[in-house]
């Protein structure tokens, strides 16, 4: 590992921490008061995210912005991509840092409201032209996550 690893491996460490952290609290939350404790961190996510990404000054909206922002600089998933044209982009996920973590940790519920919300408030605030929709997650234990983003008439 070179010194220009150190600090994103770091980061890598930091982040699971949270998650781990993330998880005690949060289990001890639903156990104490019900999954509702979720709902609302869930929403949370989603409104936050979608506001961030709404402000963003960004040139372009489409899918090709969607792909180049989220999939192409990531190393927290692996995935394959099933369908690439300007009005669906499908994507495959086997393998997913956030759900490896949370998963392990017995909170799997609890990083579907903290990490795979986020895909809904992003898609609504980068373009409201983006329909996203998602039958499977790893962090529900399924095989894999099947992403789609549909670029409905508009731009």
């Amino acid at each position: 590992m070179s010194n220009q690893d150190l600090p994103y491996e770091q980061y890598l460490d930091m982040l699971r921490q949270q998650m781990h952290s993330r998880a005690t609290l949060f289990r001890k939350l639903v156990d104490e008061f019900g999954p509702g404790v979720l709902d609302i961190v869930q929403q949370q996510v989603i409104d936050e995210t979608y506001a961030l990404w709404q402000a963003a000054d960004l040139p372009v909206r489409d899918l090709n912005a969607v792909f180049g922002t989220v999939w192409e600089s990531t190393s927290a998933v692996e995935y394959t991509v099933e369908e690439r044209t300007p009005e669906c982009l499908r994507l495959r996920v086997t393998r997913c840092m956030y759900a490896d973590e949370m998963r392990q940790a017995g909170a799997g519920d609890v990083g579907l409201a903290f990490y795979c919300a986020y895909d809904y408030g992003f898609c609504q605030g980068f373009n409201p032209h983006i329909r996203f929709t998602r039958t499977k997650t790893l962090m529900a234990g399924d095989d894999c996550c099947d992403h789609m983003y549909e670029l409905l008439g508009g731009n």
